[in-house]
C-alpha cells in the first residue's frame, strides 16, 4: 500500500490530535505541522519528529505532501481549506468547512472539479452508537438534543456553529426531509458578542419536531439525544467519554403479557472515533471507501446551522415556503 505523506495545519488541542492520530497508523508519514505560535511548533517537533512551519505558504513550499488535516480557528477554514486544494492536497476540515454558505459551494466545486476529496470533520458520524441509531430509527416523531460544556475553547465562532451543528447534521441525516417551520433564540454572555446559549425547535415535512439545545456555560457537561417513535423511544447519552450509553424503551405489544414498557439498555465503547475518521480519509484518497456522509450532507447542515443564526439576529421566528 502506498504511504499516504500528509501534513497537519493547526497545532493546537485539535491539530495534536490528528498529529497523534497519523504518527500512529501504518503506511501514513506526518512530514509537518504549521501554526504561527513558535511553542505549538517547538513541541510538534519534538513530539512528531517532523518539521513545523509558521504559515502554510513556508508548509506548501517546502514540503510535498498528499494530504492535510485543517485545524485552525474556524474563521480561517475558508481560506486554508481553499489554498490547499488549489495546492493540489487532499483536505481534511474540522467542522465547518466555512462560515459562509456560498464560501462553502465554493470549496465544495472546487474540489470536484479538481478530482481531490474534500471532507468534513463531523465526527459524530464515527460513533458507533450514532450508526445504530441510524439503523434503528425510522419514523421520529419528536428529537431532542441536548449539547452543554462549562467553557468555551472555540472562540471565533458562536454556540451555533461551535457545538449545535453536531446534532444538526446528526438529525438531518435521520430525517431527509425539508424543515417548514423553524424558530432560534439565543444569548451572548460574559460580554461576548457571540451567542453562547441557543435553543431551537424545527418541524420538518411530514410533522417530526426537533429540539436542540446547546450552551458552553453549563455548570456541568451534558450531550444527549432522545427519539421518539411510535413504537420506541432512544436516549443517547454520549457523556461518559469514551462510552456511549443508549437505553430503548418499547411499547408493550398485544401479546405482552405484563403490559409493561419494554426496557433495553446497551454501552458502546467509542474506540477513537477520530481515527476512524481520520482512517476514513485515508482510504477516500486511496479510493478504498465511500464518503459516510457527503459534501452536500455537510453544506445542508451548514446552511441549517446559518439560517438558525439570520433568525436569531432578527430575534423572531419564521415560517419557511
Amino acid at each position: 500500500m502506498k504511504t499516504v505523506r500528509v501534513a497537519v495545519v493547526g497545532a493546537g488541542v485539535m491539530g495534536r490530535f490528528h498529529a497523534n492520530n497519523y504518527a500512529a497508523l501504518p503506511h501514513v508519514e506526518l512530514v509537518a505541522v504549521a501554526d504561527p505560535d513558535p511553542q505549538r511548533r517547538a513541541e510538534a517537533e519534538a513530539s512528531f519528529a517532523c518539521r513545523a512551519y509558521p504559515s502554510l505558504e513556508e508548509l506548501i513550499a517546502s514540503e510535498s505532501f498528499d494530504a492535510a488535516s485543517v485545524a485552525v480557528p474556524t474563521s480561517l477554514h475558508f481560506s486554508i481549506t481553499k489554498r490547499l486544494l488549489e495546492a493540489g492536497v487532499h483536505v481534511l476540515v474540522e467542522k465547518p468547512v466555512a462560515t459562509d454558505v456560498a464560501h462553502a459551494h465554493e470549496l465544495a466545486e472546487l474540489s470536484r472539479r479538481l478530482g481531490l476529496v474534500l471532507q468534513v470533520g463531523h465526527i459524530t458520524r464515527f460513533y458507533r452508537a450514532v450508526q445504530l441509531l441510524g439503523e434503528q430509527v425510522r419514523d421520529p416523531y419528536l428529537i431532542e438534543a441536548r449539547r452543554m460544556v462549562p467553557y468555551a475553547r472555540i472562540k471565533d465562532v458562536g454556540v451555533v456553529l461551535d457545538l449545535m451543528i453536531h446534532d444538526l447534521d446528526i438529525v438531518l441525516r435521520l430525517i431527509p426531509r425539508d424543515p417548514v417551520d423553524i424558530s432560534v433564540v439565543g444569548r451572548a454572555l460574559n460580554g461576548s458578542p457571540l451567542e453562547d446559549v441557543a435553543a431551537a425547535q424545527i418541524t420538518f415535512e411530514g410533522g417530526c419536531i426537533a429540539r436542540f439545545l446547546a450552551s458552553r456555560v453549563a455548570p456541568d457537561a451534558e450531550r444527549s439525544l432522545v427519539v421518539a417513535e411510535p413504537n420506541q423511544t432512544l436516549r443517547l447519552d454520549f457523556a461518559k467519554e469514551p462510552y456511549t450509553e443508549i437505553a430503548i424503551y418499547r411499547q408493550p405489544n398485544a401479546t405482552s403479557d405484563t403490559g409493561h414498557v419494554q426496557l433495553d439498555r446497551h454501552v458502546v465503547h467509542e474506540d477513537n472515533p477520530l481515527r476512524k475518521e481520520l482512517e476514513h480519509f485515508l482510504a477516500r484518497i486511496r479510493r478504498d471507501a465511500d464518503p459516510i456522509g457527503t459534501l452536500d450532507d455537510d453544506l445542508r447542515s451548514l446552511e441549517l446551522a446559518t439560517r438558525l443564526l439570520e433568525l436569531m439576529r432578527t430575534h423572531r421566528p419564521a415560517v419557511l415556503a
